[in-house]
Parts: structure tokens; C-alpha cells; sequence
């Protein structure tokens, strides 16, 4: 089973980025500074965050760490800061353009939907990646670029539904001294795996007859926050993101896909099994299972691939 860590620390400094309410703290002993983040109420974001970076794990995808916790009796998720000494980290945001506002912008009332920016098109990210390396801990295929790791983020987003890689949800790490810039390990995948259901429309969905309320209706309606073309009036879907961004790069389409095409079932399976039942439903489960395998083959499957 996957620790939960039971934390009863005090907040060193409170963090304002983002909707969620988050902190850092460094555990008794540790000069290493984690950051804790809430759960929101009635959502799995700690088990989802979870699920994603050990199928990160899988698929050889450089990821932030992350582990379950609970504090004040209420859950979230802990993460090693992601920033060496050294570095600065810069948002998408502030590379996409530089008159960015400091913060991403608030969602709209109780909708939790972000404002979306028009200018955070595939084409334009993999751009700002020319020149960046990749991230320092990428173990994979050395003929990649930073542009071709980052496609693997869109090939997890789509293989888990996410629909959150906004623009300061993906980033560059800069030595503040070499200048030297590297892609940021892939972070904040919360926002995925029906996460937000609650089980009575997990059951319904999972028996019903209606293919148009079923687990293959449902993730086929997953948009990323990225644009084809900085005039469209909606993202693109998460497998669309995909596959338009490794339209022209076949080495790294063939890359992402063989990795995703090796990973057997049982394992994806037993990821979700390893979550204790104090946080994840079993109907979560098997729907939340149901969503990646079903993705999988739709990515595997495409006509694209």
C-alpha cells in the first residue's frame, strides 16, 4: 500500500499561487522543503496526483514526487520542493509572454474553471522549448529534445484524462549563474481520473446501457488547456493535444507510444490497488481503472498512431 504521511507541522510560509489552499514546511530533521496542498472537498486530487506520477513512473516520464498525507483530519498531497539551489523556476506564463500577470488567473465563481489564454497554443510551447534541454532527470532516449519529453506530458494527460496543463502548469528550471535552461519534470495532474465524481454517477456510468453515459463517452470529452490555434474558441481534446504536437516528430510519436503499448494491464491495475481504502472508493477505482485502459487503447488505437 502507498504511506499516507500524518503531518502536524507548522505552515513556514503560505502559497498563493493556484485555487487550492497549499504551504511549505520542511519534516523534523530534513533541510529539504516540501510543499503541502489540500485536497478539495468531496475529490480524490490526492489519490489522482498520486496515480499520475507512478504511471509517470511506467511510461519513463520525468515527474515530480509526490505522497498522500493528511493534516487538521483532512487529505491532500506533499511534494519535494522541484527547484534546485540555484535555479529559478519560470512558468509557461512568463515565457509565452512576458506582460503575463504574476499569477495564473482566477477561475469564475464556483465553476473552478480557469481563464482560459488564447496564446497557449501546442505549436507555441514546443517553440518557447527550442534551445531548453531536458529535464535533468530524463533517463530516456537521448536523441529526444526538451519539445519531445514535453509530448510525453501530453501523452500522460491524455492517458489520464487531465485536463489542467495550463500555463504554470509546465516550466523551465534556469541556473540563475549559467544561464543554462532545462524543461521542469512534470507537475499538478490532480485534475484527472474523474476525480471530481462522486461514486452514485461512478455507478451509473459504469453499468448503464446508454453509450452515451458510459466510461468511453465519458473521457472522450477530456480537453487539455491547449489551443491548435490561438483564434479557436475551445483547447483541443487530450488526444488531440497529442497528436497534433507529435504530428511532424514521428521518432518521438513512435517513442511515447511503444512506451505507452509496453505497459501491461496488471500494472495499471496495480496502482490502484495499492491506494488504502481509508481514501479511494472501490467504485473509484474501477471506474478511475476503467478511464486509463480505456484511453490507452483509444491513443494505441488511433488512426494517427
Amino acid at each position: 500500500m502507498f504511506e499516507i504521511k500524518r503531518l502536524n507541522v507548522n505552515p513556514d510560509d503560505l502559497e498563493q499561487l493556484g485555487t487550492k489552499e497549499k504551504f511549505w514546511f520542511s519534516f523534523k530533521g530534513g533541510n529539504v522543503q516540501w510543499l503541502f496542498k489540500y485536497s478539495r472537498e468531496n475529490t480524490g486530487e490526492h489519490w489522482s496526483e498520486k496515480v499520475a506520477e507512478e504511471l509517470c513512473k511506467l511510461l519513463g516520464i520525468p515527474h515530480v514526487k509526490y505522497e498522500m498525507a493528511q493534516m487538521n483530519e483532512r487529505y491532500g498531497i506533499v511534494t519535494p520542493n522541484a527547484v534546485p539551489e540555484q535555479y529559478r523556476m519560470i512558468m509557461g506564463n512568463e515565457v509565452l509572454h512576458k506582460d503575463s500577470p504574476s499569477t495564473y488567473p482566477e477561475p469564475f465563481g464556483d465553476t473552478q474553471q480557469f481563464v482560459r489564454v488564447k496564446q497557449h497554443t501546442v505549436s507555441r510551447v514546443l517553440g518557447c522549448l527550442d534551445g531548453v534541454n531536458p529535464p535533468k532527470s530524463w533517463e530516456g532516449n537521448n536523441n529526444l529534445n526538451a519539445g519531445d519529453v514535453f509530448c510525453g506530458y501530453l501523452l500522460l494527460d491524455a492517458l489520464i484524462s487531465n485536463q489542467d496543463r495550463h500555463h504554470e502548469n509546465w516550466a523551465i528550471v534556469m541556473n540563475v549563474d549559467t544561464q543554462e535552461k532545462f524543461l521542469c519534470e512534470t507537475y499538478d495532474h490532480a485534475a484527472s481520473l474523474g476525480r471530481e465524481l462522486l461514486d452514485q454517477e461512478r455507478h451509473e456510468r459504469l453499468t448503464t446501457k446508454d453509450i452515451n453515459r458510459g466510461v468511453g463517452k465519458f473521457v472522450r470529452r477530456a480537453r487539455s488547456e491547449l489551443f491548435k490555434l490561438k483564434t479557436d474558441k475551445k483547447p483541443l481534446f487530450t488526444n488531440e493535444a497529442f497528436f497534433h504536437a507529435v504530428d511532424k516528430r514521428a521518432r518521438t510519436k513512435d517513442y511515447w507510444l511503444g512506451k505507452l503499448a509496453s505497459i501491461n494491464d496488471d500494472d495499471i491495475f496495480d496502482i490502484f490497488n495499492r491506494i488504502p481504502a481509508e481514501v479511494i472508493s472501490e467504485l473509484a477505482k474501477e471506474f478511475s481503472f476503467k478511464m486509463v485502459i480505456e484511453n490507452k487503447k483509444r491513443l494505441l488505437e488511433d488512426e494517427r498512431a
